[in-house]
């Protein structure tokens, strides 16, 4: 996997990077309000039951119904209305009960497991680019604060059983979110689609429970969810063209003592681009 990066806008905050302690952020609590909020557009609803009726569920089909069958298990075991069926055979048998013909009950299950679900994870966003000027702008304090790079992520998390969890992936981007529908492979877009206003971050994130985090009580009910990965992870920092001098020196002498292994360079602009010396 290529390196994947992380901003921060405040230097003192690369202690915890520099260790290997990741934060992971409630869905309620990220800057974009579409997250997890559950789509549904009936023609694609209707036009997916017809496919699904018509051809039968195939192989892929079923890898990913079990999959969201295993998603909702962990996370949502009291909306698992109907258990998901052993064989293609029955699934499609089961498409074609007349009860699929009225959605409403979907938009309603949908958006009682998308809640549901929407307590019980949290995201680690991370970007395939450290020289986005908006990212600079908006994540690293106008380029006052820093990125992280890290490598081999895709080790610590390899994914598990419901295609969803515990890995590193690529972010969609659509310009229109066609959402969920009776496709099995659709209830990820939940996770891993945003609308293309986004697109120029390039989003990598991966989506943890927040039970396997550590959890310490900060303020009032706002609690910071952690979890730590092997500090040979980190492996460079790059610092803000607008960062003080001082601050600069903090961050390589927390390096230095955190995580010596860690190159320290520092950005800056050419052309209208940002690069990094060294």
């Amino acid at each position: 996997m290529s390196p994947l990066f992380k901003f921060i806008g405040n230097p003192d905050d690369v202690r915890f990077l520099l260790n290997g302690c990741l934060k992971f952020t409630p869905i309620p609590q990220l800057n974009d309000p579409s997250e997890l909020v559950p789509y549904v557009v009936h023609d694609a609803v209707a036009e997916s039951r017809e496919r699904l009726r018509r051809e039968g569920y195939n192989d892929t089909d079923m890898i990913y119904l079990r999959r969201q069958g295993n998603l909702m298990n962990l996370l949502a075991p009291h909306r698992m209305a109907i258990p998901v069926p052993p064989t293609k055979e029955r699934a499609t048998e089961q498409i074609r009960n007349p009860l699929y013909d009225n959605t409403s009950w979907l938009e309603r299950l949908l958006d009682a497991t998308a809640r549901e679900m929407a307590d019980k994870v949290g995201l680690l966003c991370l970007t395939k680019r450290f020289d986005s000027l908006p990212m600079w702008a908006h994540y690293a304090n106008n380029a006052n604060g820093l990125t992280v790079e890290f490598q081999n992520l895709d080790v610590v998390f390899q994914g598990d059983n419901t295609g969803i969890l515990r890995e590193a992936r690529a972010v969609r981007y659509q310009r229109e979110r066609t959402g969920v529908t009776f496709e099995p492979d659709s209830f990820e877009s939940l996770f891993f689609a945003k609308f293309e206003d986004w697109s120029y971050e390039e989003e990598f994130r991966v989506v943890l429970p927040l039970a396997e985090c550590r959890t310490e009580q900060i303020s009032g009910d706002r609690r910071l969810h952690t979890y730590d990965v092997p500090k040979s992870c980190v492996t460079r920092v790059i610092l803000g063209w607008q960062m003080k001098d001082e601050a600069a020196q903090h961050v390589r002498n927390l390096a230095l003592k955190l995580n010596p292994r860690v190159k320290v360079v520092q950005a800056h602009i050419s052309r209208g681009r940002v690069e990094v010396c060294g």
